[in-house]
């Protein structure tokens, strides 16, 4: 990790050494009278002094700091089949509605070339607690109580600094990590279903941002490259049905960075734009970052490799990604995890598999006139792709989804998703689910362009 360290340190402090100051210049006109008339005219243009014209330019200065904003949020309404329990193979109709997701986005302008952006994301509605006095206890106790199961995260806060002259940019702080379409297209007008992937999430964490530093770097002929040294995962949360997603350290007051991790991509174009593709790589151990530091012994190393492309040509778009992770000694972890207590304790979900692989491809037409972008997706995830030592590979997660519908902005920022999606998995005698889903929901960040 030093090196790493070093390396960032280093880009950027040549950056911050080519950084030049501009000056402003006067342009200086001169008019002299060239017209022949009469030899008094001639005596006189000859006695006349020289005009001399100064065109001035009026500088405005900007005051700084400037606040800028933007916001985004949906309303989503589902129908579909699900199972009692794991054991279970017929499926039942629920039907649920969630006000998923509030999201502000706030942007301090300190200078022309830094400035602090932050996210603040309330999600399912909020949360909340209350503290009541029960007297019908032994002596009378107070109690707390859970009133709304949703959550309130500062989801990503950082410093930019700009260095124009060497098209460099420096991140210090939580932010985005380059390393899926799903933390890549944050907002919701850049993908027409409900969630830009939606088998990322059993595999990696959703909207991933992590705490550290950041360096970019635009090179010749459209590319740009990343990297960052970021806290690691924790791999006391890893699960069966999010393999490596659920050690997002999202659960404590602090996060432990014993262990740190590597983020490099090297992007042509802008996929966030819909004009580019990338290749991304993130490397990390997690062992140290665990809370029971005694239980595991073994390096237990996350790797995920990424190649992604987003792209748009007179309506027409294609989306698609390929991610592959191993997990380090991932027979070993599960074992570990097995034996955790009380509110970490896996339970049923504690095996893992040793590689996890996830395919998605999406086609999509943009109807501009009246606003509407239909698209059919396909995506395939399989967290047990290979297994480690007496590991046993799990069907249920070997999972196949097909998904159509439109998103239509019917209004100024505002839009409607439909999707239906089918899903079935490997596992033998489990049948075919379904998925239907409505949101409804506003996106600010349409007006930029």
């Amino acid at each position: 990790m030093k090196w790493a360290l070093a390396l960032i340190f280093a880009m950027s402090s040549a950056a911050q050494a080519q950084e030049k100051t501009t000056t402003t210049t006067t342009t200086v006109i001169q008019s002299t009278s060239t017209t022949e008339s009469t030899p008094k005219i001639e005596t006189q243009a000859e006695e006349a002094p020289v005009l001399t014209q100064v065109a001035t330019v009026t500088e405005v200065k900007k005051e700084y700091p400037q606040f800028e904003f933007t916001s985004y949020g949906y309303i989503s309404f589902a129908q579909g089949e699900t199972f009692k329990t794991v054991q279970n193979l017929e499926p039942i109709v629920r039907r649920s509605m969630d006000l998923a997701e509030f999201a502000f986005e706030g942007e301090y302008k300190l200078t022309d070339s830094s400035k602090i952006e932050f996210e603040v994301e309330i999600e399912h509605g909020g949360v909340g607690t209350t503290i009541e006095f029960d007297p019908f206890e032994e002596f009378g106790e107070f109690e707390q109580e859970i009133e709304k199961g949703g959550e309130v995260v500062l989801h990503e806060i950082y410093y930019k600094k700009d260095f124009k002259k060497t098209e460099t940019a420096v991140r210090i702080g939580k932010f985005p990590l380059f390393i899926s379409l799903g933390s890549v297209l944050t907002k919701p007008h850049k993908y027409p279903t409900i969630l830009a992937s939606d088998l990322e999430g059993r595999m990696l964490p959703l909207g991933w941002t992590e705490t550290g530093v950041g360096l970019e770097q635009k090179i010749k002929y459209g590319f740009t490259a990343r990297a960052a040294l970021v806290n690691g995962l924790n791999s006391e949360f890893f699960r069966t049905y999010s393999w490596v997603g659920g050690g997002y350290q999202r659960h404590f007051e602090s996060m432990n960075a014993d262990n740190l991790a590597t983020v490099f991509s090297l992007e042509w174009g802008n996929i966030s734009k819909g004009t580019g593709i990338a290749f991304a790589q993130y490397a990390g151990d997690t062992t140290d970052n665990r809370y029971k530091v005694d239980k595991l012994k073994v390096p237990a190393e996350v790797r995920i490799t990424t190649l992604m492309g987003n792209y748009k040509w007179k309506g027409l778009g294609i989306a698609a990604e390929y991610i592959e992770g191993s997990l380090e000694n991932s027979d070993k972890v599960s074992a570990a995890n097995a034996t955790l207590g009380g509110l970490a304790k896996p339970k049923a979900f504690a095996p893992l598999g040793h590689k996890a692989r996830l395919e998605s491809v999406q086609l999509s037409y943009d109807w501009e006139t009246p606003g509407l972008v239909f698209f059919l997706k396909a995506e395939h995830v399989n967290t047990f792709a290979d297994v480690q030592g007496s590991i046993v590979k799990n069907p249920r997660y070997d999972v196949s989804r097909r998904s159509g519908g439109f998103m239509w902005m019917w209004d100024t920022a505002a839009f409607m998703k439909v999707q239906y999606a089918r899903d079935k998995t490997e596992l033998e005698g489990l049948p075919e689910t379904y998925q239907a889903n409505v949101a409804f929901g506003f996106d600010l960040s349409a007006f930029e362009k």
